[in-house]
Order: C-alpha cells, then structure tokens, then sequence
C-alpha cells in the first residue's frame, strides 16, 4: 500500500495536519505546532506506510526549519524558496496561501501563479500528467502577468520554462535578496 493523500482519508488527514503545522511554526503562529501534532500522531497506532511517512515528513520538516533558521529568512516568500528547493510543494502552497489572499496586484497573481506551479507539480510526480498540464499553463501565465513582483526569483523564467517542460526535477530556485532584509 502506497501512502495516497489523494485516494486515501487518513493519509490526507495526517499531510494536511502536519503541514498545517509545520505552517504554523514556521510563520511563528505556534512555535511547538509541529512536535504536538507528531506527538498526537505518534499516539496512535499507525500502519507502517503512515507511520513510515509522519517519520519521513518530520525529519524533511526539521531539516527545512534548520535550513530556514541559518538563512536568516522572516519572509514567507524567501522561505517559499528554501521549500521549493526542498521539494515540499504541498506546504509551500500552504505557507504561500498565508500571505496571498491579501497581497496586491502583480503580487497576487505571481503568488497564485507560484502556488499553481506546487500544484502542477504535485500532479506531475503523482502520475497525473493531464492535470499537472493544464495547472501548470495557468501557473504561467499567472507568473508572467506578475514577474515584476517575483524580482527575487533569479531564475523565475527557468521554472516558466520547466512549467511547460514538466522535467522529472524542477530546476531550484535562486534567491537574491538584498542583505538587509535578512536578520542578523
């Protein structure tokens, strides 16, 4: 049996609770989120493909806030990055989804444009090549609308590229950002 947030009720239970979580430790939300909702999950009595994927996604989830703490990032946006890069799309989707309802224009079409692009990937690697194709022309257009408001991706026309390529890895993101929005 093959861990399936898609078909399967439990596992999109604990994906979305841990991502919830992760979210809101990493925004500052709940600083202890992520241990207590391991904690509670940990509790029970999980089959190995649950238990296998809860260990799985707290070891990514710790190391990406260890990566995030040493960049120095309070931004969600730059943290969007370091989530890209670490192939945890579905909670970049989740963080990004914190700051993108109330962003203005082209900021949010280029956030929604940048949440489409997780999805299609997403749908990419789960085997469902028609849907990621047709989310990720969305993303597309949605991040060429807003480029201007991605100035910190370096290589936001690379992943443009790739969202029309669908390559098995999509290429990492490049940040730059000015020293001064860092914390020391």
């Amino acid at each position: 049996m093959d861990f399936d947030p898609f078909g399967d009720r439990l596992a999109r239970d604990l994906r979305n609770c841990l991502s919830t979580a992760f979210v809101a430790q990493l925004t500052g939300e709940n600083p202890d989120a992520l241990a207590l909702e391991v904690g509670r999950w940990q509790a029970q009595d999980l089959a190995p493909v649950y238990d296998n994927y809860l260990k799985e996604r707290q070891a990514a989830y710790f190391r990406t806030l260890d990566d995030i703490d040493k960049s120095g990032y309070t931004d969600p946006r730059h943290q969007a990055v370091l989530l890209w890069n670490a192939g945890l799309l579905f909670e970049l989707h989740e963080l990004l989804e914190t700051i993108w309802p109330k962003a203005r224009e082209p900021e949010h079409t280029a956030l929604k444009g940048w949440i489409q692009a997780a999805g299609a990937f997403v749908h990419y690697f789960r085997g469902k090549p028609d849907a990621a194709r047709g989310l990720a022309e969305k993303a597309r257009q949605n991040l060429r609308a807003g480029a201007e408001a991605l100035g910190y991706l370096v290589n936001l026309d690379q992943l443009i590229q790739d969202l029309h390529d669908l390559p098995e890895v999509p290429t990492r993101l490049q940040l730059d950002v000015a020293p001064s929005t860092r914390v020391k």
